[in-house]
């Protein structure tokens, strides 16, 4: 048999990798505690200093001797104190506090013949909390209810209270109402907008660079795997090719001295050409610069021809050379495809020898290529082995690698035991733009 059909174990580092790659950016560094605090108890710390203003400036503007009312100052200031107070959970409580505030508002202006503006500083900066952390329905529903109240306590004071003409206490309630409440939510609302916005673009780039990392890991673990492939296929052909000879070689030792030497004269040469591929191989790995200065050894390697399937029978030569029966055969016109094709091929007929010398020793192989219209088909047959496998059966590495090649090219790959026991590896390459235009002809190297 050619080869096992266990695939290969899964990775296990897959998961660790994906949890890596899907973990979240470091979001930005937060602002100092004692900075956030500051900013927070600002605005409770100006609705204050404007109530302690209020009281020293009331002894010194006569305009403020003349608001109607007959409560004294102080009451107002700690009216203004108390939304000072209730504005230090506005961000926690937001429709509580507008409530609270608007309502101290109201009780200044129903006291004061509508004339005396101190709360107003506290009701917009509640109103702008509430538009900044509430849902745009309760805030809309707050907003409303608010102007409505302060329109009707204001008008209802000023109409009783104030000697103003009526044009003014108009303008001055919708003054009132825009200054408390349209503003303040509108500056909220842009705000909120500026926030989103900047949340969207943080989310974009995270997500392009995640996708980034996702593209780089899945551009190296291609490189990975088809560097590996390639090691698989270089290393598993040849080195089966060396244990065979070997094996050949130790058998032939007493009573074939001069068949055992040219024997190891095979190992060696064999064990040279793979150190040659290695090399070439894991030269992928290096840069540039440490390519143009050759090997490691001081010796300096060529680029790594592309296998191609013209080499075929230098694969087949080699595997006589080591003692397999291999019988070739080529119908139609030979041509050149793309340079994965051609790889694809060639490694193909590389692993299927390989493996029908590990698995099934002494049996005789068949390697066929035949060039039709459209297609390419590759077939490699080994017989039934009545001779023990010279090593046991592995993960099937080379199968998958062959399946990989051959979905790469959008190639078809079949891979079955024939009805005599043996193995049949087929693979068929469309060539959908060759013309049919040339005759068929037939060649056979047996």
């Amino acid at each position: 048999m050619i080869t096992s059909h266990r695939t290969p174990s899964a990775d296990p580092n897959r998961g660790r990798r994906s949890a890596w790659l899907t973990r979240p950016m470091t979001s930005p560094a937060r602002p100092a505690p004692v900075a956030a605090r500051l900013r927070s108890a600002l605005p409770p710390v100006l609705v204050l200093a404007g109530a302690v203003g209020y009281l020293g400036v009331v002894p010194w503007v006569d305009e403020l001797h003349a608001v109607p009312g007959r409560i004294p100052p102080w009451v107002h200031a700690a009216l203004v104190v108390l939304q000072a107070v209730a504005l230090l959970l506005r961000v926690r409580y937001p429709v509580v506090v507008f409530g609270a505030v608007v309502t101290l508002d109201l009780v200044i202006l129903g006291s004061t013949g509508g004339e005396l503006g101190i709360g107003s500083f506290g009701v917009i900066l509640a109103t702008y909390a509430l538009a900044r952390h509430e849902e745009r329905r309760t805030v809309i529903r707050a907003l409303v209810a608010g102007a409505v109240a302060t329109t009707v306590v204001g008008g209802i004071a000023m109409a009783f209270g104030s000697s103003e003409q009526p044009l003014i206490l108009v303008f001055a309630a919708v003054a009132r109402i825009v200054l408390q409440y349209v503003l303040p939510a509108g500056v909220a609302e842009y705000a909120r907008g500026r926030e989103r916005l900047l949340s969207a673009i943080e989310d974009q780039a995270r997500m392009a660079e995640n996708e980034r990392r996702i593209s780089v890991q899945n551009d190296l673990r291609a490189e990975r795997t088809a560097l590996a492939r390639e090691l698989h296929d270089i290393a598993g052909h040849h080195l089966s090719g060396i244990i065979v000879s070997a094996q050949a070689a130790s058998a032939l030792v007493e009573r074939d001295p001069e068949r055992a030497r040219e024997m190891l004269q095979t190992v060696q040469s064999d064990a040279r050409t793979t150190l040659v591929d290695l090399r070439r191989t894991v030269g992928l790995l290096r840069s540039d610069d440490a390519d143009a200065q050759g090997g490691g050894d001081g010796s300096t390697l060529g680029p790594a021809t592309t296998p191609t399937i013209a080499a075929i029978p230098e694969l087949v030569e080699a595997a006589r050379s080591r003692g397999q029966h291999v019988a070739y055969t080529v119908t139609g016109e030979p041509r050149v495809l793309g340079p994965l094709a051609e790889t694809a091929a060639y490694r193909t007929v590389q692993e299927s020898l390989a493996n029908a010398a590990r698995h099934a020793p002494g049996a005789v192989c068949r390697v066929a290529v035949r060039f039709e219209a459209d297609t390419v088909e590759l077939t490699v047959t080994n017989a039934a082995s009545s001779q023990r496998p010279t090593s046991p059966s592995r993960d099937g590495y080379g199968l998958w690698g062959m399946r990989e090649r051959a979905e790469l090219i959008g190639a078809r790959l079949t891979s079955a035991p024939t009805d005599e026991g043996g193995w049949r590896n087929r693979l068929t390459i469309p060539d959908e733009h060759r013309p049919d235009d040339r005759p068929d002809q037939h060649r056979s190297d047996q």
